[in-house]
């Protein structure tokens, strides 16, 4: 069922409609007071009569100015006054034609701008019904004027094409109106859809957890939700959590972001890196889009939690690592363990030739270590969830150091720890920073130390530890150092890849297990270039920003 409640933007035009009327209406009545008064009367209009043209021009002004001051007052409505300003308008231009001798004088054009008006602001039945009354008046003054006179037919023919126009004229404005109407009410629900999609799109952008913002082509803030605020406000030290940089240049509100938007700009193609609105504050990831094709667009800025990023990453390892590993348990170790068996049981026989248990020895050495890939597969998907802490890291590396000796019969591996304040605190779960920094050690020294063949007094290995921050405020680091042969150039871009190893008995699986435990604690290693005439190696742990009251938590065996 159609609404009976107007459209406002539609009654709006029909009351601008009506005052354009009142207004040509008293500039008409105007122009044919001007016409009397300069005696110009008699010359436009053949056989007038001056006097009857003046009283009727006079008494048509009255109720055109009603009709204008109650279309401001917008009372009675806009259809009422629509058929009272056509009926005012026909009755006087009738009224004329009647002193000007009929339709002959040519005053009967007039009626077309009221009928149209009306066809615009009526229904087309209602147009069309005024423009039948119009012209039934039409011939019925034009036979009452001339049945006192003899009949001329020129006259019943002009006035045959004065209703053929107003019949023409309100068809066809009445048939604009209604398509206009349509079009607008059309706009009208189409505007409303979406108003109610930009109030829903406002809405879910105020309340993501990712800080959103737009840039404008002179670099200006021009929006940002409620979690760019609160980030900023840290940024700024604003303790009410919502800066005004509306309109701010971005440069002077957040330079770091001014320049990794520059940046983007330079070489879209490139991922972006993290940055960090504030010293010592969590890595943000940008991410950059234009709101357009040209180059002067606006661009949206989105910045997520770089942590959160690699943790979701991670999340998605794991699943694939643990599909694989279930395959891996499945498809490798069964077959293993029988062969493992089977080798067992034959190193058991005592006829065994020495040429074969050589190749048995093989063959069960190759069978160990195969066993050790698929355990740390293994371990690696189904490691537990780390609960990072804040950590005295000196405190720590002291307990972790006992843990270690405690395991190493091999005096000579000492591991030294090289000027690392007392209150320098990380954060990290000591549990899995136990095992990273094991690891770095074993490969130190066993894939540090020379080849049998090379120098054999240089079989003893150092390892010492180094602490501080990047900079003032800024993120802690621990450096893990060695004494040894060092990486070669040509590999060190595969360290840190699975299964990559230049040793017999290793698996490629220990750096690339390390580096996933330091993400997964939104930490990052990375190897360190010596200078050049230094031996050695050197590991960089950089930790992520400490948040949470210190605590010393004690290292679990």
């Amino acid at each position: 069922m159609a609404s009976l409640v107007r459209d406002p933007f539609v009654d709006l035009e029909d009351w601008r409609i009506l005052r354009t009327l009142a207004v040509y209406r008293l500039a008409l009545i105007a122009l044919l007071l001007a016409v009397h008064f300069l005696e110009l009367s008699a010359w436009f209009f053949d056989h007038s009569e001056p006097g009857n043209f003046f009283r009727i021009v006079s008494a048509y002004a009255l109720p055109a100015l009603l009709l204008l001051i109650a279309t401001y007052q917008r009372f009675p409505s806009s259809g009422v006054q629509a058929h009272l300003a056509f009926f005012v308008d026909a009755l006087a231009i009738l009224l004329l034609m009647y002193a000007a001798h009929g339709a002959s004088s040519g005053l009967g054009v007039l009626l077309i701008t009221p009928a149209v008006g009306c066809s615009l602001v009526l229904p087309l039945r209602l147009g069309l019904l005024h423009a039948a009354l119009a012209t039934f008046a039409v011939f019925g003054a034009e036979f009452l004027r001339q049945s006192l006179n003899r009949i001329e037919g020129a006259d019943l023919t002009n006035a045959g094409l004065i209703g053929l126009m107003l019949f023409v004229t309100s068809l066809g404005a009445g048939a604009v109106a209604a398509r206009a109407r349509k079009s607008e009410a059309l706009a009208a629900r189409f505007g409303s859809d979406l108003a109610s999609l930009s109030r829903i799109n406002e809405r879910i952008v105020e309340s993501m957890d990712t800080a959103v913002l737009v840039i404008d082509e002179e670099r200006r803030l021009r929006l940002q939700n409620a979690a760019s605020r609160r980030l900023l406000a840290r940024t700024d030290g604003d303790s009410d959590g919502s800066p005004s940089i509306d309109g701010q240049s971005l440069i002077t509100a957040v330079p770091i972001l001014a320049q990794a938007l520059y940046r983007w700009q330079e070489a879209p193609n490139l991922d972006p890196e993290p940055i960090a609105l504030s010293p010592g504050g969590a890595d943000l990831l940008p991410r950059f889009t234009r709101l357009g094709q040209n180059a002067w667009a606006p661009v949206l800025v989105l910045l997520e939690d770089a942590a959160r990023v690699r943790e979701q990453a991670q999340q998605l390892k794991l699943a694939a690592l643990g599909r694989l590993s279930a395959g891996i348990a499945h498809e490798i170790r069964n077959p293993l363990s029988a062969i493992r068996h089977a080798g067992q049981l034959l190193a058991e026989s005592p006829a065994l030739p020495e040429q074969d248990r050589r190749l048995l020895d093989m063959i069960q050495r190759h069978t160990v270590r195969i066993d050790k890939i698929v355990e740390d597969v293994l371990r690696l998907s189904r490691r537990d969830a780390a609960v990072p802490q804040n950590l005295l890291l000196r405190s720590f590396l002291e307990r972790c150091i006992a843990t270690w000796a405690e395991g190493c019969p091999e005096g000579a591996r000492a591991i030294r720890i090289d000027a690392i304040p007392e209150q320098l605190s990380v954060r990290f779960d000591p549990d899995q920073l136990q095992q990273v920094l094991h690891n770095l050690w074993q490969n130190s020294f066993e894939h540090g130390a020379p080849e049998p063949d090379d120098d054999a007094e240089a079989v003893l290995i150092n390892v010492w530890l180094r602490a501080g921050r990047l900079s003032p405020g800024q993120r802690p680091y621990l450096d893990i150092i060695d004494d040894g042969r060092g990486i070669p150039v040509e590999v060190r871009e595969q360290l840190f890849e699975p299964f990559f190893t230049t040793a017999r008995r290793g698996t490629g699986l220990g750096l690339y297990l390390s580096r996933e435990i330091c993400e997964y604690n939104q930490a990052r290693l990375s190897h360190v270039p010596r200078t050049q005439g230094t031996r050695g190696t050197q590991f960089r742990l950089v930790f992520a920003a400490s948040e949470a009251p210190l605590t010393s938590v004690p290292t679990r065996s």
